[in-house]
């Protein structure tokens, strides 16, 4: 039994679309990394998906409702050796579970450049009307994306399918949640 306290952003798309592109140097060496030789078809489809996105958050955006698109699919058998996992996710099998989305999503932001990492914990579990706790059980590890935003630091997005979509407010107003684009308000984290 575990008991735990959260907080959440107030950061609304507005502040995130508005957050820019000057990352702390330490954020920027460290999570705009890619390896050498990284895979071109998935760099290609990374700017593809975010060739009319202005904005770190709307290349965000536009990746994780990409992802959301691909089945989810716990079962999926490993990939073949010398096979990419992230290549075989996205173009070979087009299914997966949280880590798959997760990976792909963190690295299609870094080959844009913008900073991702990807975080492990679980999702929100089962709530009880009755005793009014969510009860989180290990079926409910999961595997989300983490993405910069200067003054705001690490937001959470959710790029797995199958898994509740993120709601964040929309504009300066911080009770207006723009329920339709699926997004919520993120724990922050502190940067590393």
């Amino acid at each position: 039994r575990y008991t735990f306290v959260s907080a959440a952003t107030r950061a609304s798309i507005e502040d995130l679309q508005q957050a820019g592109d000057s990352y702390p140097a330490a954020v920027a060496d460290r999570y705009i990394q890619i390896p050498q030789g990284f895979s071109p078809r998935i760099q290609a489809l990374a700017a593809q998906i975010t060739s009319d996105a202005l904005t770190p958050y709307d290349k965000a955006k536009a990746i994780e409702s990409y992802l959301r698109q691909i089945p989810y699919d716990d079962a999926i058998p490993a990939p073949p050796a010398g096979v990419d996992p992230i290549e075989y996710f996205l173009f070979d099998i087009r299914r997966g579970y949280c880590d798959y989305y997760a990976t792909a999503m963190a690295m299609m932001l870094r080959s844009v450049g913008v900073p991702a990492r990807t975080a492990s914990g679980y999702a929100e579990g089962m709530f009880d009307q009755e005793s009014g706790s969510f009860f989180i059980t290990e079926r409910d590890a999961h595997t989300w994306v983490e993405v910069f935003f200067p003054e705001y630091g690490w937001i959470e997005f959710e790029p797995t399918a199958g898994e509740s979509p993120l709601d964040r407010p929309a504009g300066e107003d911080p009770t207006n949640v723009d329920a339709a684009a699926g997004e919520a308000e993120p724990t922050p984290n502190p940067e590393d």
